[in-house]
Formats: C-alpha cells, structure tokens, sequence
C-alpha cells in the first residue's frame, strides 16, 4: 500500500502526514509515536470497526510489535483488538521480551569471557541501541555485535569456538559464530564505507577512541557493558542503516532506532560533532532524508537533529518511507523482491546485482557510497574466496 507524495507550500518544513496516508497508515503511527514517546494515542481515528488484523500485520512487517502494543494499550478498552488478536499480539510481545532476556544475559556472559582473557570487545547496535528505548525490552532484537579490532580477532573466534555449535562464512569484516543458541558477530573490522575517502574518515575515527576512555560504560540489567562514544555511535546507526538500505532495504524499527538515541541522548549528545562526522562520511545528504521520517512520521523535535533538513529533502524523505513501507524490514516483505536462489554463486550473484540496482534506484540518498558500493561488494566478496583458497593450500 504506497505513500502518496504530496506538493508542499515553499514556507513549509515539516509535513502534514494526515495530509497523504490511509486510514491504516495514521492508526499505524499513531501507535507507533505513542509507544515511543509515551503519549496517547489519539482516540479519534479508531472505532469498532478498526481493522486490528491489518495494524497487528504492518506492525510485525516493520519489525514494531513490541513499540506498536504499548500505544495501543493507550486506548480505551473498547477501542482496542478482540481477544483472539489482543492474546495473540500479548503472546508475541512476551516472547520478544524473552528473546531480549536472553540476549542480554549472553551479552554478560561473553563479556565476562572475554575480559578473563584480557579483552574488552564494545558492544555495537542491538542490545545498546535498545538502552535508548522507553521500554528497551520492547525494541526486537537479533544477534549480537562486538567490535573485538584485528588484534584480538582470532583470540575471541578460538574462545568462542570452544561452545559454538555452529559458524556462518567470514567475511571482510567479521565471523559470526552460534554460542549458546545465539549468534555472535565478532568484528575484526567494525564496518566499512565503500567511498574511499569516506572509509579513511571512518576508519580513522574509530582508532581515536578504540580502547581509551572516550567509550561509554553503561549497565545492560544490571551488567557493565561498554560502548562507542555517543555522538560516534549516533551517526554510526545512521550509517548502518544507510548502507542496509542502499543493499536490501530497511523497516522502521532502523529509523526508530536513530530516533530514540538522538532524543533519549539529547541532553548529553554533540550534536555538531555528530554532523561532522556524518559530512566526512558522506552521509549528510541521508541524514537529512532520514530526518524527514523521524520528524514528521516519528514524531522526533526537529531540534533534536544532528543535520536539519530543508524543504527540497521533504520529497526525498517521502520516497524513503514509501521503500520502508512496502519493502519492510530489511526489504524482506517486499512482493516485487525476488526469492533468493539456491546455490553458493547464484545467490552471490543475486546480492550483487540486488545491490547494484538499489543503489541506481536510490543513490540520491549517499551518492558517494551508492556509487562505490557495487564495486567494493565485489572486491570484498572476492577476497573473502581467496583467502578461502589459502587456507586450503
């Protein structure tokens, strides 16, 4: 179901999003901005006759279940799903509960594993980023990420390998190994920018503050953690969404994600050195685009943005939620998208040409990197068979 774009007055920066959705479409944020913020759901759009299953399916297909339920138990009563559905979405809801649970009692373990061996891994994304929610518990998570750096890569891949019971194919930059029923992502790399003087910015940045003081340490229920400094870590959740949609697309959750820590961190953030960073990286023009979404269809302070926008990213932003919201996270609900073959060079060759059209398709959003990319996804694919190859020899 698209977004329809609108025209907008030249005087206007900020967008009437009850001005170009359906009814769905305004219950569906509606509830969202409720459960980010806390606020109350506005009761006027909703009555018995409130399409719940259609909600419960868009919220599932943005990866918002947990963030969508806490605003719809806002509503009255009467105004929210019949039992079978409201069961249904409780059950769903207690499980990602769990899952989180889950995950971070291993975050403690692994951490504690590692720091015996005189490691200090920072925990990326995830589980960190989730400390930004209102109610973390609630943000759906997936695996876990630690930056470890070259020097101590293959020390933690041997200590985890000692308990794995399985291991997915290294890449350039990391291997991800399963420890205790979950993935984890040890980084020897922390991530990479196709543009090469991007990259250089990038990779610069983090060797300033890899093991030094400049890292935060906060609690993960009640367990030490640390984690990259904040305005690095603001623009870098911008990055990584960036490059996820430039690659297969992004649900809402993504931008949820970059919402809650500029606003949840705002007292203590940089704003200005997260812009800086953001421009050395390229990614300024996304940041705008991305703020679009956040103000206007989030409901983030528009102050609270690293980079402001202008009227002319407005169009832009739109275009961006329309691939949000067909594409779904990670562009998995995408009907146009094709399955992904069978077979090891099949689908490598999918991937590529997957990425190459996206970043034709949506390359206003970084122009540096959607240029590169297809490029460096070859080069880093082709690396990774070599290496393959002498480790045989």
């Amino acid at each position: 179901m698209p977004l329809v774009c609108i025209i907008f007055a030249p005087e206007k920066k900020t967008v009437n999003p009850a001005d170009n959705m359906t009814l769905i479409q305004k219950q569906f944020f509606a509830l969202v901005q409720s459960g980010l913020w806390g606020t109350t759901a506005d009761v006027t759009l909703f009555d018995i006759q409130t399409d719940w299953q259609q909600l419960y399916q868009s919220a599932k297909v943005q990866a918002l279940l947990g963030i969508a339920f806490d605003g719809m138990q806002t509503l009255p009563q009467e105004l929210r799903p019949k039992r079978d559905l409201y069961l249904k979405w409780c059950n769903t809801v207690l499980q990602v509960e769990e899952n989180n649970h889950i995950l971070n009692q291993e975050i403690a373990k692994v951490f504690t594993l590692y720091r015996a061996n005189q490691i200090e891994p920072v925990l990326l994304k995830g589980q960190g980023v989730a400390l930004n929610y209102r109610n973390p518990l609630h943000r759906q998570c997936g695996d876990i990420d630690l930056y470890i750096g070259p020097k101590n890569y293959e020390k933690a891949n041997k200590l985890l390998r000692q308990e794995s019971t399985s291991e997915h194919e290294e890449n350039h930059k990391h291997t991800c190994i399963h420890w205790h029923g979950v993935d984890i992502e040890n980084h020897r790399v922390l991530s990479r920018l196709s543009s090469p003087s991007s990259d250089r910015s990038f990779q610069q940045e983090i060797a300033r503050w890899h093991g030094t003081s400049a890292c935060r340490n906060l609690e993960i229920e009640g367990y030490p953690v640390t984690l990259p400094p904040l305005s690095f870590d603001a623009a870098y959740v911008l990055m990584h969404s960036a490059l996820h949609f430039l690659n297969e697309g992004i649900g809402l959750r993504q931008v949820c994600d970059w919402a809650n820590i500029l606003h949840a961190r705002r007292e203590e953030i940089d704003l200005k050195e997260t812009a800086k960073l953001l421009q050395e990286w390229g990614l300024s023009k996304a940041a705008k685009i991305f703020g679009v979404v956040a103000v206007n269809y989030l409901g983030l302070p528009i102050e609270e943005l690293p980079i402001p926008y202008t009227e002319k990213d407005i169009k832009t932003g739109e275009w961006l939620l329309n691939d949000i919201w067909q594409g779904g996270n990670f562009g998995k609900f995408d009907q146009k998208r094709k399955q992904r073959p069978k077979g090891y060079w099949r689908g490598k060759w999918y991937t590529f040409t997957r990425a190459g059209q996206r970043c034709r398709e949506f390359g206003a959003l970084a122009p540096a990197e959607a240029r590169w990319y297809p490029l460096m996804l070859a080069v880093h694919s082709a690396q990774v068979q070599w290496n393959k190859l002498l480790n045989r020899i």
